[in-house]
């Protein structure tokens, strides 16, 4: 409103798929005092587009990964906790924060499914358990130890994620809502196969058994069928993994991002 108020041009730039519904009403009456929209996937888009002004400029961008940064040449060095959790063991990880929606409940109940059977894959959550999310945490928690083993690691958030997903086999993602999920497509240039659940624009670059495999939200039967076969077929992984640096290099690095901000930018 202080930017109309001065003359100047707004452009809301959109990045979720679930708000509240007083919000959204909110959104609706606010919205065409945008000059421009910029969502950052499809979903969004779709999720936002009947409140907005359909005369107005729009652009969908997804949120960039520096594949430089971002890169399976990075040299590793694990924290010594990680290495003895993960010494000689497969690793399937996740970087999330600790909350229902990214559906870590999802996320331990695919690990029990491999706890007695496959007792040499290790499962890890990498990321901050935020005040108002104890309780969920503690029933999370509950879930793994109706089995004997505990498969399950949480790990605190972590300045530097890279040692960490370069050391996952598989990155699985459980969400249950996302919109251009950035740790997915961290996950991607560092060169992982990548097991998701259908959220956000995820399946427009975890393509179907190209480079990775999509499920349905708390589908942790499907979600851990898939990286079984993962699991057991090296050749896969490293075929997938090759796969998804390619994606993220030619369709989510920054500079191809950035550039489409600019061009949304002068369009306005």
């Amino acid at each position: 409103l202080a930017a109309k108020l001065t003359g100047i041009k707004v452009i809301w730039h959109l990045n979720d798929t679930m708000m509240p519904l007083i919000f959204k009403v909110i959104f609706g009456l606010l919205s065409k005092y945008a000059d421009s929209y910029i969502y950052a996937s499809e979903r969004t888009k779709s999720y936002y587009e009947k409140y907005c002004d359909k005369s107005k400029s729009s652009a969908v961008i997804p949120a960039p990964v520096d594949t430089i940064k971002f890169s399976q040449d990075y040299e590793i060095k694990l924290d010594r906790d990680f290495e003895q959790i993960c010494h000689e063991k497969m690793v399937v990880g996740m970087v999330a924060n600790i909350n229902p929606v990214k559906g870590i409940d999802t996320f331990v109940k695919v690990a029990r499914t491999f706890s007695e059977s496959m007792p040499e894959v290790v499962f890890v959550v990498v990321g901050p358990t935020h005040k108002n999310q104890l309780e969920y945490f503690k029933s999370v928690k509950k879930i793994n130890s109706m089995k004997p083993i505990g498969n399950v690691v949480f790990l605190d958030a972590r300045e530097d994620v890279r040692p960490f997903l370069k050391r996952f086999d598989i990155y699985l993602c459980t969400s249950r809502a996302e919109s251009s999920p950035l740790s997915v497509w961290e996950a991607m240039s560092m060169g992982k196969p990548i097991v998701s659940t259908n959220v956000g624009d995820v399946p427009l670059y975890v393509k179907h058994k190209i480079n990775g495999f999509i499920a349905e939200t708390e589908d942790y039967k499907s979600l851990g069928s898939y990286i079984a076969i993962l699991l057991q077929k090296p050749s896969m992984r490293t075929a997938f993994g090759q796969n998804s640096r390619e994606i993220a290099i030619n369709e989510l690095d920054i500079s191809i991002c950035s550039k489409r901000h600019i061009d949304a930018y002068l369009s306005v």
